[in-house]
């Protein structure tokens, strides 16, 4: 009975060991390279298209039937919803009450909310 017990024991510690070392997989860049400098001259096409389209287009503000009936897939979509009352910035740090963005997360990284802010801020451009 005894080697059956440490048997388990053993299975249960390299199960344990195996969950350790893969859970450091998804350890949070921000925190970890905090002095990492963050671009915030990036332009529409380079930067706040690509992010827009993974961060909130994909799965909810696209399609036939986006949440909020808020589209967010072209340029003329994400410029209004910037000229709405200033609603896309909004949503980004929860101002004036408006849910942070995306949905079930603590929001996007400082540094992409600072990009998204200084485009916002030269003018919102299509460049």
């Amino acid at each position: 009975m005894e080697r059956k017990t440490t048997k388990h024991f053993f299975c249960l510690l390299a199960l344990g060991f195996i969950l350790g070392i893969s859970s450091c997989y998804y350890d949070n860049e921000e925190l970890l390279y905090s002095n990492a400098p963050c671009d915030t001259t990036s332009t529409f096409s380079s930067r706040i298209a690509p992010l827009v389209q993974q961060q909130c287009a994909s799965g909810c503000h696209e399609g036939a039937n986006p949440s909020a009936g808020l589209l967010l897939t072209t340029y003329d979509e994400i410029k209004a919803c910037v000229d709405n009352n200033n609603k896309f910035a909004n949503s980004l740090t929860g101002a004036n009450g408006a849910s942070i963005m995306p949905k079930g997360t603590s929001g996007l990284s400082t540094c992409d909310k600072t990009a998204i802010q200084a485009w916002i801020s030269s003018g919102a451009l299509n460049n």
